[in-house]
């Protein structure tokens, strides 16, 4: 009996020796081929805190960005600390029909390439269909902003090279961002709040703002992801987590800050472009008509009693027949390289109806 236990237990033994070898070759032959024909698998970001504006990219810094499935994209922060070319020069600019695109993640596209990003593509677009224009254009972005939070970018920035063209890029989420009241944003960016009358005012950010320290969670998971094959595990578990909470923001926002904040930043934005000579219009994404939520309509109307266009990118899909799928990564909701495109075609439709923006 004691000899049919022991022969038992070291085919247990055996067994689970092979299983875990069979697992540890599996993770070995995954890690080398991830690393074989993965170009990184690290992102890498630096930002900065710019009283009066808040938060940007660290100037002349590489961003890098994956999801570890769908892309693999590097670019590097201008000057002025945003992801584009660098600036172009004021003579330069005020000489040509300048269009200056202000946004969030979107605008930002750190999943692909400078070359092509929308505003780029619009520009080469442009010169090869209305020459006589002589279009440039800028790019004005970072990740988690609204438009509340992007009044600086115009006032500090984009205004001094005196855009004939201001495009608002107006994403689903951007509604909940203006009246977000999370205390992080409100320290990093410019915001608004309600005075004792009950009207909203700008507020700037916290100057003396600084980026917290990574805590020891966050330093243990950097040292748990020195393999590659487990980041990319994680990732394709990630995926699914990241889109329900795009779909499902956790902050609730009642309908009248909703309205009252963005039609404050709409006002704002509109008071600049007036006073500097500047047409003003709204590139509204795809995403503001995934669901049959009324968002597009909502902002429609908004831009429509302040004599703001609104630029469709949904319409023009359809237009050409093509499918909101197409137009963003399998596993992120930015923009593809299509998406890129297509928001490139719906402002180059739009200027070639409305050239005297550029007069």
């Amino acid at each position: 009996m004691a000899a049919t236990f022991d022969r038992a237990l070291r085919l247990a033994c055996w067994n689970a020796l092979l299983l875990m070898a069979g697992l540890a070759l599996i993770v070995i032959v995954g890690e080398v081929w991830i690393r074989l024909t993965t170009p990184f698998m690290t992102e890498g970001k630096t930002f900065t805190f710019v009283p009066k504006v808040g938060v940007l990219y660290e100037p002349h810094t590489e961003v890098r960005v994956t999801n570890r499935i769908d892309f693999w994209s590097a670019s590097r922060a201008n000057r002025w600390g945003f992801l584009d070319r660098e600036p172009i020069g004021f003579e330069r600019a005020a000489e040509s029909c300048h269009v200056a695109m202000i946004g969030d993640s979107f605008v930002a596209a750190e999943h692909v390439p400078v070359s092509g990003k929308f505003h780029v593509r619009f520009e080469e677009l442009a010169a090869r269909q209305l020459p006589h224009l002589d279009v440039t254009t800028s790019a004005f972005g970072i990740s988690g902003t609204g438009q509340i939070n992007q009044i600086p970018y115009y006032d500090e920035f984009a205004r001094h090279l005196r855009p004939k063209l201001v495009v608002l890029v107006f994403v689903r989420n951007d509604f909940r961002d203006n009246a977000s009241s999370n205390p992080d944003r409100l320290r990093q960016h410019v915001s608004a709040q309600r005075g004792e009358d009950g009207a909203l005012i700008l507020r700037h950010p916290d100057p003396d703002y600084e980026f917290p320290e990574p805590g020891i969670a966050r330093r243990l998971m950097d040292v748990a992801r020195i393999s590659l094959f487990a980041q990319w595990v994680d990732a394709k578990m990630d995926s699914m987590r990241l889109w329900t909470v795009w779909k499902s923001p956790p902050e609730p926002v009642g309908l009248r800050d909703v309205q009252d904040f963005t039609g404050f930043a709409l006002d704002r934005f509109k008071e600049r472009a007036d006073r500097d000579g500047a047409s003003l219009a709204i590139l509204a994404s795809h995403t503001m008509r995934r669901e049959e939520d009324g968002l597009f309509e909502r902002l429609s109307a908004m831009a429509g009693e302040r004599g703001i266009p609104v630029i469709g990118q949904h319409d023009h899909i359809l237009r050409r027949g093509g499918s909101h799928k197409d137009a963003r990564w399998t596993h992120d909701h930015h923009w593809s390289p299509t998406g890129h495109q297509w928001a490139a075609e719906a402002l180059l439709e739009y200027l070639k109806q409305n050239q005297d923006v550029c007069g």
